[in-house]
């Protein structure tokens, strides 16, 4: 059966009315529609016609139809027409982006509320994936005769702080040196690059105190582990909550347990897998079970030709796409401006460990 001129019409004014009220929409509301100039018999006729396609539904007997995903992305690829934002809409978002120069989490954290404030979605980032968990600086401080701090941070200013109880006493000139040796061996490289090879070569830069190094080095690793794990967050996930499709004690509770956990927020961005352009997954195309009412859409935005990270919105399937995508098209362009003027000309870059920032 073919999808005519007619259907599509039919089809794009249903999503849009559905997205706008939540509620099944009937035939007699489309038939009110002057663009349309149908009757309410022959959209009946054209709405079954399209639930049988797999593009709408009818939730019950009595009740109007819904757009099923397959409808979804009809209306997504094909039928949205793009949402034009307002003189204020721009220059509130303009506001938002258009701050003094701080560090990398920051710009992009305030970004993110900015953008779940004004959409009224909770919104996903990430940060650039070069930037966080490689390692900048490592600093050993001498606290007491057997207390030392390890101070490590990493290329987007994030810095963790770890005390390490020691067995026996250190001089402050072994701290330096253990700095030292530790930010010769280990500045620049991620988790995943620190191995045997790295640890052998500091043992013997050092000559002894093994077992110093060997705690240092344990808080090294749990230190940029969660310097990594800070690498994607979600602001605003409360607003999910007033829309109708949460009204569930038990659903909320579903979403945000899968929300709050790191693995399955990197599943999704993996999935959607927008290097270069924004990216939408719908209802049943989203990769966990969880998730399949809900829809995303997420895009890219740069610090660099070479650091790139992700904002995405996170919704109902009802969501209004065609606004979502415009306004984080805009938003993800106004973050590149701000992070390439800022970092892209400090030289970030400094090509990932070759020196450090001035």
């Amino acid at each position: 059966m073919a999808l005519d001129d007619r259907k599509r019409l039919i089809l794009q004014a249903i999503v849009e009315d559905y997205i706008n009220s939540a509620e099944p929409v009937g035939s007699r509301s489309i038939s009110k529609k002057p663009e349309l100039n149908l009757s309410a018999a022959t959209i009946r006729n054209e709405m079954g016609d399209l639930e049988e396609m797999g593009l709408l539904a009818q939730p019950h007997t009595s009740a109007g139809r819904v757009p099923t995903t397959g409808g979804y992305r009809m209306y997504v690829d094909s039928l949205m027409e793009r949402y034009e934002m307002t003189a204020a809409e721009i220059e509130k978002m303009r506001q938002a982006t258009s701050m003094k120069k701080q560090e990398l989490e920051k710009i992009v954290r305030d970004v993110a509320a900015a953008f779940s404030g004004i959409t009224g979605l909770p919104v996903i980032g990430m940060l650039p994936a070069s930037e966080a968990g490689v390692v900048k600086n490592i600093k050993v401080v001498k606290v007491d005769d057997y207390t030392a701090m390890l101070i490590v941070s990493d290329k987007s200013g994030i810095i963790k702080n770890r005390l390490l109880k020691l067995n026996q006493d250190i001089s402050e000139s072994f701290a330096d040196e253990l700095s030292q040796i530790l930010n010769q061996n280990l500045a620049g490289l991620t988790i995943s690059e620190i191995n045997i090879s790295n640890m052998m070569e500091i043992r013997s830069a050092i000559g002894h105190n093994f077992e110093i190094l060997t705690s240092v080095i344990e808080l090294v690793h749990e230190a940029v582990s969660e310097i990594d794990s800070k690498q994607i967050f979600v602001d605003g996930l409360s607003n999910i909550l007033r829309f109708p499709e949460y009204s569930s004690v038990d659903k909320v509770k579903e979403l945000f347990d899968v929300l709050e956990d790191k693995e399955n927020l990197s599943k999704l961005i993996v999935e959607a897998n927008p290097t270069n352009c924004t990216k939408v997954l719908i209802g049943e195309e989203m990769p966990l079970d969880a998730l399949k009412n809900n829809s995303l859409v997420i895009a890219p935005y740069r610090a660099s030709d070479r650091l790139v990270g992700l904002l995405g919105v996170i919704g109902p399937a009802r969501m209004d796409y065609s606004r979502i995508i415009s306004g984080l098209e805009f938003f993800t362009a106004q973050l590149s401006g701000v992070l390439t003027k800022d970092f892209g000309t400090r030289q970030i870059l400094l090509e990932m460990g070759k020196g450090d920032e001035t």
